[in-house]
């Protein structure tokens, strides 16, 4: 979709104001000359000397003499086309040139710039009437509307503005750094992030970078911002150049709004050595629900490409050896007489096999650490989005804050610091200083409210996500779950704020109906993790089924069918599961997003039933909406006497 940039608007406005001044100017002053009024002036007053002259002749009974006067008059001036006196009466006394082709009598007995008639008069009496017709004049009919000075004045001031005025907003927007903007706690947390994040707006510039993503194409901040983000050196994820007319991933999210998933392609450093990214963005929208950037998130995944390769050669190497085994056994069965090598052999190969044993385990453990980077990452992503909601929401208060009127208002009182009193009390500016200084003050107060809040959130997610990587190191040892007394309507509460800005933004209903259970022994953070999958998978649900009034219904007590355990219930009114897919739900890799993964549902249910519990998934079918049921073993929390 094709969008004007910021600058050409500013631009455009720019010239706007700068025409609406030239034609006040013009309206107030008048600028130019008036070609057709000037024309008309000279005529009448060149007939009102006529019709002087010719009442003097015709005081003195000279009208023959007043003829030949006309006559010389039409003959020397090309511009007159007839001339005609006619009495008080009506009677035609002389004239010049076709008159009756010529003349066309003017509305009102007024003049005309073509038809221009003057009394005369013989003393004080009206004697007659002195009528001339004139050419039309080029002002009037020969130049077209473009053609005239002032508008060919107008439009090259018009497009010299445009070049002047986009040219220094390119350059001054360039050099102002976006990234002043982004509150210090939230730009030290996008640093710290592993993965490279970039922010561009809808016209491919980055606006915001953080320092991972400086270090993975080796430049400085300042070199990145204001450049588009298409121009870097990428190649595809063979280090080869990218097709003509290649459509990057933050491309298509300006163009459809939807974000693109694990997208690969390649990048040389300065020293040509290719480095393999997985690219994931997301469209950055405002409170009013429109686009106004692109999220891109780089995961660097050359490592993880060597050790598949490496991964790919100890198969092949195995399975190489594997047939080897069964060529010398066939061997060692038809040489049976030689039964000292066959041992020996026999011996060689176990040795083989030990070291290609160490060497699978080795492959295991790299895939099950494979595995635990995806679940880690799956679950951070989840929390990101709400920390991005969060982040904007922050932004856009602080935006609004008018802390440059508190400069304004310290000018003010700094320039009548000698008559403060009577300035505030008296003078009717300084008597507004007081009240707004008031509002001001709760404007402030209340947008540091909202901010405090904000934080607050940002603190429990960012809190949440160190949670998931330590209770996921924890689940690969021995014994990792850690039982303490919960409130489970809590945890019901905190999966939903990690998700209810982007609800709220959505306009999508939200029913909770919880039952008062105690509280039991439980492990914290396996369940919200869990909680957390069940609402991102509802809310992702709910929007590939847009132009349909949403409801997440979330609902909590005792489950009536499953004596001794709790049970939560996560339901939406989104796309539904087909009969088909509900068997493959919690299978590693099986989803049906074209964007998924297949982790969360998967990691869900293994936390599940390292709990003691079970998750289920039930729909009616496609577009009616699926059910999510979380049923986890009730242990209430002793009570010492």
């Amino acid at each position: 979709m094709s969008r004007i940039s910021p600058t050409v608007l500013i631009s455009l406005c720019l010239v706007c104001v700068t025409i609406g001044a030239m034609l006040t100017g013009q309206a107030i002053i008048g600028i130019t000359p008036d070609q057709p009024k000037e024309v008309f002036e000279a005529r009448r007053t060149l007939c009102e000397n006529l019709a002087v002259q010719y009442s003097m002749l015709a005081a003195s009974g000279q009208t023959s003499t007043i003829e030949t006067a006309m006559r010389a008059l039409v003959e020397r001036n090309a511009d007159i086309l007839s001339a005609a006196l006619q009495a008080a009466d009506g009677r035609p006394l002389a004239a010049a040139g076709d008159h009756l082709r010529y003349w066309v009598q003017p509305t009102g007995q007024r003049s005309t710039p073509t038809h221009i008639q003057v009394p005369i008069y013989k003393g004080a009496e009206h004697w007659g009437t002195l009528q001339l017709s004139f050419r039309a004049s080029n002002g009037a009919s020969g130049k077209k509307f473009y053609e005239e000075v002032w508008v060919q004045y107008v439009l090259l001031v018009a497009a010299l503005g445009f070049l002047g005025y986009f040219t220094f907003m390119k350059r001054t927007l360039r050099h102002l750094d976006p990234s002043e903007m982004i509150p210090p706690r939230v730009k030290s947390t996008l640093d710290s992030l592993t993965d490279g994040v970039a922010m561009v707006d809808l016209s491919g510039s980055i606006v915001l970078a953080n320092e991972t993503f400086c270090r993975l194409t080796e430049r400085s901040l300042p070199s990145l911002l204001g450049q588009s983000l298409s121009r870097l050196p990428w190649v595809d994820d063979r280090g080869m150049p990218l097709a003509t007319g290649y459509r990057f991933p933050w491309q298509l999210t300006t163009d459809h709004e939807l974000g693109q998933q694990g997208v690969r392609f390649g990048y040389r450093t300065n020293d040509q050595t290719l480095r393999t990214l997985s690219v994931t963005t997301t469209a950055i929208q405002d409170h009013d629900g429109r686009s106004r950037g692109v999220l891109a998130s780089f995961h660097d995944v050359t490592a993880v490409d060597l050790a598949n390769s490496k991964l790919r050669e100890a198969i092949t190497q195995l399975e190489q050896s594997r047939t080897q085994v069964l060529s010398q056994n066939e061997q060692l069965e038809e040489t049976n007489e030689v039964l000292q090598l066959e041992i020996e052999e026999r011996k060689r190969m176990q040795v083989e096999r030990e070291q290609l044993h160490k060497q699978l385990l080795e492959s295991s453990r790299l895939v099950g650490m494979a595995d635990v980077a995806s679940t880690v990452l799956h679950n951070v992503g989840n929390v990101l989005n709400s920390v991005n909601v969060s982040v904007d929401v922050v932004t856009n208060l602080l935006k609004q804050t008018p802390m440059n009127d508190v400069a304004l208002i310290a000018s003010m009182l700094e320039a009548r610091k000698h008559d403060l009193g009577t300035y505030l009390s008296q003078d009717r500016e300084g008597k507004q200083i007081v009240p707004y200084l008031s509002m001001l003050a709760q404007a402030v107060t209340q947008n540091q409210s909202l901010v405090q809040k904000e934080l607050d959130g940002l603190g429990r997610n960012i809190e949440h996500i160190r949670q998931v990587v330590d209770r996921q190191i924890d689940l690969a040892r021995p014994g990792g779950t850690i039982l303490e007394p919960v409130s489970f309507q809590d945890l019901m509460e905190q999966a939903l704020a990690i998700h209810r800005s982007a609800f709220e933004s959505r306009g999508y209903e939200v029913e909770q109906r919880y039952d008062a259970i105690p509280q039991g022994m439980c492990d914290r953070h396996q369940v919200l993790q869990i909680l957390v999958n069940l609402i991102s998978n509802a809310k992702n649900a709910m929007d590939a089924l847009p132009g349909k009034r949403h409801r997440l219904t979330l609902q909590f007590g005792r489950a009536e069918d499953h004596s001794g355990f709790v049970r939560f219930q996560v339901s939406d009114t989104g796309v539904g599961i087909t009969p088909e897919h509900l068997g493959r739900l919690f299978t590693q890799g099986f989803t049906t997003r074209p964007d998924g993964h297949g982790i969360g549902l998967h990691s869900a249910s293994l936390a599940a039933n390292n709990l003691g519990g079970s998750l289920q998934g039930r729909s009616e079918g496609q577009g009616r909406g699926a059910v999510f049921i979380l049923d986890l073993p009730f242990v209430p929390v002793e009570v010492h006497a």
